[in-house]
């Protein structure tokens, strides 16, 4: 079987993040994925359903510790109203 592309992990992330309710067990798994774009994208997937104290709390700390500054940012812009 073959392995999924990052782009393609990123895409998926963001359409889980248009599912209602999202499917926060698989958004979690991406959001600590190795590439930063996947993370991104997951990021991109959580920010819709920011009002969930889980969300808000995986978001605050995605923009506190991941090593990548832009997917700081995106989760550091979820956050905001």
């Amino acid at each position: 079987m073959k392995r999924l592309e990052p782009y393609e992990l990123t895409f998926i992330a963001e359409a889980l993040g248009k599912r209602t309710p999202p499917p926060l067990r698989y958004l979690s798994a991406l959001a600590g994925h190795a590439s930063p774009l996947v993370r991104e994208g997951a990021v991109y997937g959580l920010a819709p359903h920011a009002s969930n104290y889980y969300v808000m709390g995986m978001l605050c700390w995605i923009a506190a510790t991941d090593p990548n500054p832009m997917v700081r940012d995106a989760a550091s812009e979820a956050l905001e109203p």
